[in-house]
């Protein structure tokens, strides 16, 4: 061995020995094999690095979890959309199931813009299978006034809507297309009836509360007459009932009794005249529903 660089050849390995005392330099080989891993990972530090800076406005969208929020929003939307497009297939058939649930989104889109017009924050609409939609309203209008015009925004859209259905069936002869529009007018009137929580029981609320009590007793002959003993109906009397006692007691609202004459006026016209509008036009369009031409 070589006592000034403490390094000895025992075979073709070139396996290294040394003894106690002695100075043992580093091996050039692992040396070099430390030196191209920390090479390699300061590579790859800077290429994520690099991918962080480049995509940080993806990673910062991805990670906001206010756009979480919102995409959750849509597809809450989009499945009670389609769980509804396919309950009413079940009856009627895809297609005028589609088109109902359409019907539907229409009126309540109406509420939805008229509240984002007026500042109200409220939800997307939410499709119940078998009982329609909703919009939920997180706040109070600033005014009963402004509550009621919210309220005929709805059936205002779904008038709309239905009335283009009725142009496409009688322009092309297609009894399907008019079937839907008797079927949207039915459902934009019959919201019109003067019962909370119904639209027309919010309209009516501004021009006198009053009007519910007499609204709630119709809406009760009406269900006997017809034998109309769905359990939604059943729920819309209990859930009208605690305000028509406060009506009567005259402990509601303030909101409700600051509507000035004018707007009184100008929303009973627009009430009543929408109200007749529907009836004319369901006269108009009227033909048996559901029937063959719906599920052809």
């Amino acid at each position: 061995m070589n006592p000034n660089t403490g390094w000895a050849e025992r075979d073709e390995h070139k396996r290294y020995d040394v003894t106690e005392g002695e100075y043992l330099p580093p091996d050039p080989h692992a040396v070099e094999q430390k030196q191209n891993r920390a090479k390699g990972a300061g590579a790859l530090l800077v290429a994520i690095g690099a991918l962080l800076v480049k995509f940080k406005g993806l990673l910062l969208v991805l990670l906001n979890l206010k756009y979480a929020v919102v995409l959750l929003k849509v597809f809450w939307f989009a499945g009670s959309f389609l769980a509804s497009v396919w309950f009413y297939a079940l009856f009627w058939g895809w297609k005028f199931g589609l088109i109902f649930v359409v019907l539907i989104g229409i009126h309540e889109f109406g509420h939805w813009f008229a509240m984002k017009f007026y500042g109200v924050p409220s939800s997307l609409p939410f499709f119940i299978p078998g009982m329609g939609a909703l919009v939920n309203m997180r706040a109070h209008p600033a005014s009963a006034f402004h509550e009621s015009l919210i309220a005929l925004a709805g059936p205002a859209a779904g008038t709309a809507a239905s009335a283009a259905c009725a142009y496409i069936g009688f322009s092309n002869h297609e009894p399907f297309w008019i079937a839907a529009a008797y079927i949207g007018l039915f459902l934009n009137l019959f919201n019109l009836a003067p019962v909370m929580p119904l639209d027309g029981g919010r309209v009516v609320g501004s021009i006198s509360p009053r009007i519910w009590i007499g609204g709630l007793a119709l809406f009760i002959v009406a269900m006997l007459w017809f034998h109309l003993f769905n359990p939604l109906i059943i729920i819309l009397i209990v859930l009208s009932i605690p305000q028509v006692i406060a009506a009567w007691k005259g402990t509601l609202d303030p909101r409700y009794y600051s509507v000035t004459l004018g707007q009184r006026l100008a929303v009973g016209a627009a009430y009543f005249g929408l109200a007749a509008v529907l009836f004319a036009g369901m006269l108009y369009t009227r033909i048996p529903v559901p029937g063959h031409a719906l599920v052809q």
